[in-house]
């Protein structure tokens, strides 16, 4: 097994900022707190580590910051049942259910800030 990283591809960037953003809803939902940058740091690391990917430390900072902003206008969410189970299922997996509503409403607007705002390597 190789332990060589890649870089992150634009497709990459756009489901570690799901990622990220679907994890401030889970702590958004868990205790009506937004997290920490340590907390996106830790989960941006997980799923790279998860992945094979690498990213600088300055990718990761406006990926979390995308992703704060995104999880804050769609903070009523977890109060939908359909979003809840989503978020239930995200803190009891540890994995994004891609044909979930929540995670297909999320990815859509990660794709939409990530075409509008070009974030480097």
């Amino acid at each position: 097994m190789s332990d060589v990283r890649h870089l992150l591809s634009q497709r990459d960037r756009v489901e570690l900022l799901c990622w990220l953003t679907c994890g401030s809803l889970g702590a958004w939902y868990l205790n009506e707190t937004w997290p920490s940058p340590s907390f996106h740091v830790e989960a941006a690391h997980k799923w790279l580590d998860r992945h094979g990917r690498t990213a600088d430390w300055l990718c990761i900072a406006r990926l979390s910051a995308i992703a704060l902003d995104i999880a804050q206008r769609h903070a009523s969410f977890v109060e939908a049942d359909w979003a809840r189970d989503a978020v239930e299922e995200i803190l009891d997996t540890d994995e994004l259910d891609a044909q979930a509503r929540l995670v297909l409403t999320v990815l859509g607007d990660c794709e939409r800030a990530l075409a509008d705002k070009r974030v480097a390597d």
